[in-house]
């Protein structure tokens, strides 16, 4: 008795219960594209072509909020991005989507906003500034960064002086503004790069001075501190700006950590 070869199953084929599981993770959940072709193994063209020949109704697009005003929020995110932050623009190949077929140039300028930290609330924090701001939404790209896609938000936060190690600036729509726009942009920024100490100094060490001087000039206003050197740069063409032991309860009562919450208690104990 002869058996025939086994047969062969086509990998790009789509089965009736991929194209369930597909319908129900783009209909039931906020999931993007990229989230579930990760999910099922495909790519986002295929899984964009195949909710279309399944004519599965599209969601809405996000419509972008442009902000009237600076706002706690939006000045949270201006310091983010010039702390652990980045803002930058690369051209990619964009083959999907519903009108690919008639691109005739595959190429286009896409704008980001890159947000990196270890400390999870001030992921969740930066994500929800984003979407209080801008009604946009940022995407986990990584365990540690969320990244956000948008001209609109870029070209205000560059115009605003965000992102850049060296070249970062606080506008004066934020130096002449509230105490309360003031306050939160320094806690954002103390969030990404102070250091802490044990027996209660802060410490912020960057590599733009002129950016830390308006910084410091802010800060005055609500903590005493100083910058080391005043002149010059310190070691690794750094400079510093430092809160003493005795006035750092002062900076955690007036301006506030999620990042050094630990350190905050111990203090108010003492």
């Amino acid at each position: 008795m002869q058996f025939g070869a086994p047969q062969q199953v086509n990998p790009m084929k789509w089965s009736i219960a991929e194209e369930k599981k597909i319908k129900k993770l783009y209909c039931q959940t906020k999931l993007s594209l990229e989230e579930i072709a990760r999910m099922t193994g495909r790519s986002v063209a295929a899984l964009n072509n195949r909710l279309t020949k399944l004519k599965v109704k599209r969601r809405k697009p996000l419509k972008f909020k442009y902000p009237s005003k600076i706002t706690p929020a939006l000045a949270r995110i201006h310091a983010h991005l010039s702390g652990d932050g980045n803002l930058y623009h690369s051209k990619e190949k964009d083959c999907y989507g519903p009108w690919a077929r008639y691109r005739k140039n595959l190429y286009r300028t896409k704008y980001y906003l890159v947000y990196n930290n270890n400390y999870q609330a001030l992921l969740n924090e930066f994500w929800q500034d984003i979407f209080s701001t801008f009604g946009i939404r940022g995407k986990k790209s990584e365990k540690n960064r969320i990244r956000v896609t948008s001209k609109k938000a870029y070209e205000l936060l560059k115009r605003l002086g965000a992102g850049g190690s060296f070249v970062w600036k606080i506008p004066k729509e934020i130096t002449g503004s509230s105490n309360a726009i003031m306050k939160n942009w320094i806690r954002a920024f103390f969030d990404d790069e102070a250091d802490f100490d044990d027996d209660g100094r802060i410490r912020v060490k960057c590599v733009n001075k002129k950016g830390l001087i308006q910084l410091l000039k802010m800060l005055r206003k609500f903590v005493p501190c100083h910058l080391t050197p005043k002149k010059g740069f310190y070691w690794g063409k750094t400079v510093c700006i430092n809160i003493n032991k005795k006035d750092s309860p002062k900076f955690f009562s007036k301006i506030g950590s999620l990042r050094a919450g630990k350190i905050q208690r111990i203090n108010a104990i003492k």
